[in-house]
């Protein structure tokens, strides 16, 4: 996409090597199963059509009629693995009566108009691709379903209510007239578009609501979908980086003179706080960049130490007198309130908690493409967020905003890492920086894995501190945390915050406006600043914080002699949604069923972004500190739910993706330099790690709601709470590991 028009990168060269580098991957994952809620959409959760002063004639710019039948929607939403591009098809499907497979997606163009409505920003975050794209597309085809049929009706001189539309057309049943929408557009974009297009209810779904072909498979099994990595357009190079070996320092010195040395080698840029070789191919430039010998300035952090760290958070928590939130984040945060609780409750329930950074390590590394030159700069990048992309290129390169040129490709693994525009800009001095006959040939910068996992905007590691005061019948009556970590809105460049509010609002994530029955709470944060750019992590403080929590609740229920599941269904008597979703959750697990012998169960819930989600985790323990999974049960209640297998996937690589967190990744520190370099030691879980997992989908909210954050959060505590049923002791550290606890 651009700021002007959206257009493909001439970048299908090199796109058939794909294929080879690319495998089908199988897995011996349990099918999931679905239940799908049918309560309507309140017409006010739609986003309507623009008023009549704003309004033009024609069909809305999110919408392109093409002659041959086929229907193009525009999206702002990043397509990074979650099924975006089938379910926005599948809404024009259903909202125009046309077929699923004559739906194309194209992303929109940088401009105000195409603007998420919900952020105020063009990026793809929070859980909201589904939810933004039902509200701003369902009624933007609506209301041109309303115009074809409007136009059928007047050339045929009936009533508008007498038409219908199916299979890509208008059909007057009466008179046994068809016009397919093709015979119809001209008449229908000279239209007026209806204030309040009326939507399709979900029990009256024909495509939306079930599950699809992916409109993206066949591209990503056959290696011909184009991904930012990829892209290839002429007179390429390539560009390897070494940064600063601890963060705030910088480039001292570098002799270029060793990798010109190297066959392919064209040029060594120096940089602030890295050095780059540009190279005709990525193997050259990595060898040119081998053969350097940098020094560097150490800088400020060259001390920092991961146990040292650990130390200064917990005497934080253990301190406290952190900054409070306001009641304005949850009506029952008092801390008056919570105090006296603790004071007067017959018992109090105390742990204090402590995780570590964590990198994303998406299998695509931080790459991108740049070319600059005398008419601006051109940046092709897999990206979470091209409109701060644009903004920070264009001031890194002293351009105006318009003068840069983003084009978005496809993301392999995104998880918040590419929401951040450091490693485009990079590119882009790179691509500046070039000279004689290299100046404005585009340049691939491709981060090494360990040059990815070093670089920085971790998820903060974190300790907290939790009490939960507790009534003579064992439920809670208050709830103080107290939590200490830096703050990734000091360091992200995401546009979505003042860049230092007082407080870090992600730290209240995971425990405001949860359901529990929890009458006063008090939660408090404490910044502590290291120097490492943290920022955005998948499912983001929720991340943490639901460990925290969800493992002090079962801390209670043990106090309280209560079965962990009928402790929650206690605490979430008056919440109906909440109560039918632990059931069903319990019900699939078979918790209610005695465990096989040997195998103990752990369970754990978290709210967020409208959604309901959590695990069922049962183990075995085969040795002291080691254990089996033996089977994971994961639910999600959506709302309202526009593709089942879509769903179930982001569950499933939700629920790996923080398994790999819970069981044994770590970012750790020692002078001031990150210890891991790939995979090796910072591992992904493997099959053959994971046990049957099922995964059940809910839809009985009245809207669509968040599914892509809601994997990660609870896996981890469910672990830690059949470790506790095992063996008494609780797990105050992630990753497991750290617990003395690891994999049989």
């Amino acid at each position: 996409m651009s700021s002007a028009r959206a257009r493909r990168p001439a970048a299908a060269a090199g796109a058939g090597v794909n294929a080879g580098r690319r495998r089908l991957l199988t897995s011996t994952l349990a099918a999931g199963v679905w239940t799908l809620g049918h309560a309507a959409l309140p017409t006010a959760q739609a986003q309507p059509a623009p008023g009549p002063a704003a309004r033009q004639a024609g069909f809305s710019p999110w919408l392109q009629f093409a002659p041959d039948g086929s229907v193009t929607v525009l999206t702002n939403v990043a397509e990074m693995g979650q099924g975006t591009i089938s379910v926005i098809s599948q809404i024009a499907a259903e909202e125009l009566d046309v077929a699923f497979a004559s739906v194309r997606v194209q992303p929109a163009p940088l401009a105000p108009q195409f603007f998420n409505p919900f952020i105020d920003n063009y990026a793809t975050f929070g859980a909201l691709g589904f939810r933004v794209s039902y509200a701003v597309l369902a009624p933007v085809c609506a209301a041109a379903r309303h115009m074809l049929v409007a136009a059928a009706a007047q050339r045929w001189a009936v009533p508008a209510v007498e038409c219908s539309t199916a299979d890509g057309g208008v059909r007057h049943a009466a008179s046994d007239r068809r016009l397919p929408y093709a015979a119809l557009l001209e008449a229908a974009a000279a239209l007026t578009p209806p204030d309040k297009p009326v939507l399709r209810p979900p029990r009256d779904w024909k495509v939306l609501g079930r599950s699809v072909p992916r409109a993206d498979l066949q591209a990503k099994t056959r290696g011909t979908a184009i991904f930012g990595i990829d892209v290839a357009p002429p007179r390429l190079l390539a560009a390897a980086v070494a940064h600063a070996p601890t963060f705030g320092g910088t480039l001292e010195r570098v002799d270029p003179a060793p990798a010109l040395a190297v066959l392919g080698v064209r040029q060594v840029v120096s940089l602030p706080a890295a050095v780059a070789v540009v190279a005709d191919g990525y193997w050259a430039a990595q060898q040119g960049l081998a053969a350097l010998q940098p020094r560097w300035r150490a800088g400020p952090n060259a001390a920092l130490d991961s146990e040292a760290l650990r130390a200064t958070l917990r005497q934080a928590v253990a301190a406290g007198g952190g900054a409070g939130f306001p009641a304005d984040y949850d009506p029952r945060l008092d801390g008056q309130a919570t105090a006296a609780a603790l004071r007067g409750a017959a018992r109090v329930v105390e742990a204090t908690f402590d995780v570590p950074f964590l990198a994303h390590a998406p299998i695509e590394p931080m790459n991108c493409t740049a070319q600059v030159g005398a008419a601006g700069a051109t940046v092709w990048l897999s990206t979470q967020a091209p409109l701060d992309t644009q903004r920070a290129v264009a001031a890194a390169l002293g351009l105006p905003e318009a003068r840069v040129t983003v084009h978005q490709q496809l993301i392999g693994g995104g998880f918040g890492r590419r929401l951040e525009h450091d490693f485009a800009v990079e590119a882009a001095r790179i691509a500046q920086a070039l000279r004689g006959k290299l100046a404005g040939r585009p340049v691939k910068m491709i981060w090494s894995r360990a040059t990815d996992l070093a670089a920085g905007f971790y998820r903060p590691a974190a300790a907290a501190r939790v009490r939960l005061a507790l009534g003579t019948d064992g439920m809670p009556q208050a709830l103080a945390a107290d939590l200490a970590h830096p703050s990734l809105l000091d360091h992200s460049g995401l546009s979505n915050a003042e860049p230092r509010p007082a407080l870090d609002w992600s730290a209240s994530m995971g425990w405001a406006r949860q359901s529990y029955a929890i009458p006063a709470m008090d939660l408090r944060w404490t910044r502590v600043e290291v120097g490492v750019p943290c920022g955005y992590w998948r499912s983001v403080g929720a991340s943490q914080n639901t460990f925290f929590f969800e493992h002090t609740i079962d801390l209670a229920a043990r106090s309280a002699g209560v079965d962990p599941m009928a402790y929650r269904r206690r605490l979430l008597a008056q919440q109906p949604r909440a109560l039918a979703f632990v059931d069903a959750l319990a019900a699939a697990a078979g918790w209610d069923r005695p465990a096989v012998a040997g195998r103990y169960r752990g369970v754990a819930i978290s709210e967020a972004n409208r959604s309901i989600s959590g695990h069922v985790v049962e183990l075995s323990v085969t040795a002291p500190g080691r254990f089996r999974l033996e089977r994971i049960t994961a639910a999600i209640d959506a709302g309202v739910v526009g593709n089942p297998d879509a769903v179930q996937a982001q569950m499933m690589g939700g629920t790996l993706f923080g398994l790999s967190a819970a069981l044994f990744d770590e970012i750790t520190f020692k002078d001031g330099r990150v210890q891991q370099s790939n995979f090796h030691d910072y591992p992904l879980v493997t099959a053959a790690q994971v046990p049957p997992l099922q995964v059940v989908v809910l839809g009985n909210g009245d809207r669509p709601a968040g599914i892509g954050e809601e994997g990660p959060p609870t896996i981890g505590p469910a672990i830690a709470n059949a470790l506790l049923a095992a063996s008494g002791t609780p797990v105050t550290r992630l990753p497991l590991t750290r617990a003395g606890w690891s994999l049989a």
